[in-house]
């Protein structure tokens, strides 16, 4: 239902965007079993990605969720390839900024996030590899805070047993949940010393929010707990509106906490209407983030549909003035293409034979 969401994956190099997007994929049913990054993944399948070992262009899959429309794309971290990202995040509805749980690594998102910032582009954190990080992620947070203008908003926090992380609590749901290998997380019952836990980094969470919302304080300065529904409505406006910067956590190689993140963004993204208003296009458009030959399709240009549909054959007009025809639109799904009629507004599609069009174009 409604215009397809789309989602940039970046990060610094080695955190795991390709990885994520192939646990997004798995977690969706687009695809049956979870590739390896660099083998049998959907993402990196270039010969020069996996004799890299690393993302050397940009990724784009798409999938469906709950009857949600979906396009990813995952954009290289090495700093060699990273300028690929400048001509996608202008067109995305939201990215998601994936980490590593190392506090010494969380300084390198500075300048990914301070690009997203200057864009007006909504952003949130996942912490990958959390079944790898020891003990508490205080430190963590606090080094990453102090690379974001806007606050950090921890989501949820992680259930730590014997010094690891096995599952984690929902603040804005207040439910509990372990993890489960390749499947949908379990919920357990919130009780004892878990539940004053999830008690205290609630309140915490909802007085960041209520540094935007003066019902809100009110409401906590009374005692009072505020309705789920308000609690979300804040969430939801305030990473709209880029007054936070949401974090959740997980591990995309073992599928944890990546259906948690599926269902937040389901709810959160905001519609394309929102990206073409930032770009200040009106109307029928599709805006050209990258260009590549494939052969007998000619010179091919991936793009996002911003207004309007597209039709297989219809006349383009370039910002240039010129025209020209849309030779063939094509569904990408890594290096896989297949033939499409038409696309709607939010569709991450490749147009073929636009022999004229460059990245940035509309």
């Amino acid at each position: 239902s409604g215009s397809t969401r789309a989602i940039a994956l970046v990060g610094a190099p080695g955190a795991g965007k390709t990885t994520l997007l192939e646990a997004m994929l798995f977690a969706s049913g687009a695809i049956l079993r979870q590739g390896e990054v660099g083998a049998t993944s959907v993402g990196d399948a270039s010969p020069e990605a996996r004799q890299r070992g690393q993302s050397t262009e940009l990724n784009i899959a798409g999938f469906e969720f709950m009857g949600d429309r979906y396009a990813v794309i995952d954009c290289p971290g090495s700093p060699e390839f990273a300028g690929a990202e400048d001509y996608v995040l202008p067109a995305v509805d939201l990215a998601v900024v994936v980490a590593d749980p190392n506090p010494v690594r969380a300084g390198l998102l500075q300048p990914i996030l301070k690009a997203l910032e200057d864009r007006g582009v909504p952003h949130a954190v996942f912490v990958n590899r959390i079944d790898q990080a020891r003990g508490g992620l205080d430190e963590f947070m606090a080094t990453l805070a102090q690379a974001s203008t806007a606050p950090l908003v921890a989501r949820q926090i992680p259930l730590v047993e014997q010094d690891k992380v096995t599952g984690f609590v929902d603040l804005a749901l207040e439910r509990a949940f372990v993890y489960r290998p390749g499947q949908a997380s379990q919920q357990i019952d919130l009780v004892g010393d878990l539940a004053a836990q999830e008690a205290d980094a609630r309140f915490h969470m909802l007085e960041q929010l209520a540094d935007f919302d003066d019902d809100l304080m009110e409401q906590l300065l009374s005692d009072l707990n505020p309705s789920r529904d308000t609690v979300f409505a804040d969430l939801v406006a305030d990473f709209h509106g880029g007054l936070i910067v949401p974090v959740f956590f997980g591990s995309a190689l073992n599928g944890f906490g990546v259906r948690r993140l599926l269902k937040a963004l389901r709810h959160e993204t905001p519609d394309v209407l929102v990206a073409a208003g930032r770009m200040e296009l009106d109307g029928p458009c599709s805006y050209v983030f990258k260009t590549s030959f494939a052969g007998q399709a000619g010179k091919v240009a991936y793009a996002r549909v911003m207004g309007g549909e597209l039709t297989d054959g219809q006349e383009l007009t370039a910002e240039t003035g010129e025209r020209t025809r849309a030779g063939g639109l094509l569904a990408v799904s890594g290096l896989s293409t297949r033939k499409i009629d038409k696309a709607q507004p939010g569709d991450v599609i490749g147009i073929a034979k636009l022999e004229t069009a460059v990245a940035g174009q509309v």
